[in-house]
């Protein structure tokens, strides 16, 4: 019997995605403007090496809004892709980024309590990830997982804004040494 069940769990085996357990938190020190409204948010910087498929689903949120008593608190995801490095000079550069994929709809059909769900999302090596809020000024956390084909390299802001500018520094002076 031992060997049957042996020989029946390696034929079923199949290889996990790896999955990625996140909590966001919405707090007045990450202010971005949404329809000239203030809204708070966490992002989050993720790196693959080469093509990676990802699935954002949310699972719990705990937010309060000063506007709305509760009602309308539901989280968003914003997704943006890296669209072209400016290097202006010795002295300055910048990374544009382009608005990817959203999930700002209140997805009712697609499960109970479920706030925000991106299935398939493709991207080839970056890809940033904004947990944000229905309602301005919201604050609390959002719990959410990332399920990736492809190991990721998962860098929660203020932590991934402090790694480009490294980045970019080390760019810099290796040219100037050139």
């Amino acid at each position: 019997m031992k060997k049957i069940l042996l020989i029946c769990l390696m034929c079923c085996a199949a290889y996990a995605d790896y999955i990625y357990d996140l909590t966001a938190t919405l707090s007045p020190s990450s202010t971005v403007s949404i329809e000239q409204q203030p809204h708070f948010y966490q992002m989050y910087h993720l790196v693959a090496d080469g093509e990676a498929t990802v699935t954002f689903t949310n699972y719990d949120a705990d937010l309060v809004s000063p506007t709305d008593q509760g009602e309308y608190s539901d989280p968003y995801l914003y997704l943006y892709i890296l669209e072209e490095i400016n290097f202006g000079n010795i002295n300055s550069f910048s990374r544009a980024y382009v608005l990817y994929d959203e999930d700002d709809d209140s997805n009712e059909g697609v499960g109970e309590d479920l706030y925000f769900y991106l299935a398939d999302v493709t991207f080839t090596n970056e890809l940033v990830a904004m947990v944000t809020s229905y309602e301005p000024m919201t604050t609390g956390t959002v719990d959410f997982t990332i399920e990736s084909d492809t190991a990721l390299t998962v860098i929660p802001e203020p932590v991934a804004i402090g790694f480009i500018l490294v980045g970019g520094a080390t760019l810099i002076l290796a040219r100037k040494r050139q």
